[in-house]
């Protein structure tokens, strides 16, 4: 349990970072779409590693694939194809417009926190 308790507190970092990003920087679309983007990869990341231990370069790996997916799924329009498009939950996690840059952002954050959990294991491990 203590192993995952870093990444509990890097996934609450990370809930706050994409609520303040929502909040404040709604009319800044790199901050909002970009960054946004990028934090939302590192999250999903820190939650799976709060449940159970991941080799770091398969579970990022992993979840950027997983956000390519996503971002395809926009490309074909799957939302509409399943009769989704009233529903607002679907609407938010699929979202709505392919973009390409949402697929670099997904890789920056993805490349980012493998190289943030990396250093950090490294950090703790050395103080073992």
């Amino acid at each position: 349990m203590k192993k995952r308790i870093p990444y509990i507190i890097f996934s609450l970092i990370f809930i706050i970072l994409c609520i303040l990003i929502v909040l404040a920087f709604a009319s800044n679309q790199f901050i909002r779409g970009f960054v946004g983007d990028a934090v939302i990869v590192m999250l999903l990341y820190s939650i799976a590693k709060s449940f159970r231990d991941f080799d770091n370069l398969k579970l990022s790996l992993g979840i950027t694939i997983f956000a390519y997916l996503i971002e395809f799924s926009q490309y074909i329009k799957i939302i509409p194809l399943l009769g989704f498009q009233e529903n607002y939950f679907t609407r938010i996690v699929f979202g709505s417009v392919f973009d390409p840059f949402d697929l670099l952002a997904y890789t920056v954050g993805g490349v980012s926190i493998f190289h943030l959990d990396t250093y950090f294991s490294r950090k703790y491990n050395s103080f073992g």
